[in-house]
């Protein structure tokens, strides 16, 4: 920043990223394709988490409590953690999950705008939220049909093994 001037305040696009990072996480963690093939398949059910979807359909459904013993169980058996799944998708909580997460995918945009615009950062959330939407239940589309993330600008550090990858 030219001397005398306030530098940027990041604050609001760091926690705005961290709650999108989050909710997304919560959500990729129990409808990835990825995870139902490893035993992390619905680990916040297992670990007994009361992560965001699983709020939601508790609250959706407060006079139905199969969930919530679901979770006392902390169980293992991917038949049950399916059951949940699926009783999370008739709560509609998979569905308000996503349209939360285009909000706040909005709401970074905005900011990163507001603080002069950032190419590279607004492709990678552009990616992440591709991901998640390719077909409304968080598997992602192919990687092929991923647009590539601009250059980064001038000099610029950047470890290109690791730019390349996102």
């Amino acid at each position: 920043a030219p001397a005398g001037a306030a530098a940027p305040d990041y604050t609001a696009l760091l926690n705005k990223l961290a709650l999108y990072f989050q909710i997304r996480d919560d959500y990729i963690n129990l409808l990835s394709e990825d995870y139902m093939k490893s035993k992390s398949f619905c680990e916040d059910l297992t670990e007994g988490k009361f992560s965001f979807p699983i709020i939601h359909a508790v609250r959706a459904r407060a006079d139905d409590t199969r969930l919530l013993n679901i979770l006392k169980q902390r169980t293992e058996d991917v038949h049950i953690k399916r059951h949940a799944v699926d009783f999370m998708r008739g709560a509609g909580s998979f569905e308000y999950t996503r349209a939360v997460l285009g909000e706040l995918r909005d709401d970074v945009e905005r900011e990163i705008r507001g603080l002069g615009g950032h190419a590279r950062l607004s492709a990678l959330v552009t990616e992440l939220d591709r991901q998640i939407r390719a077909d409304g239940e968080g598997h992602a589309a192919p990687p092929e049909s991923a647009a590539p993330l601009p250059p980064p600008p001038p000099g610029a550090p950047v470890d290109a093994k690791r730019a390349d990858s996102i």
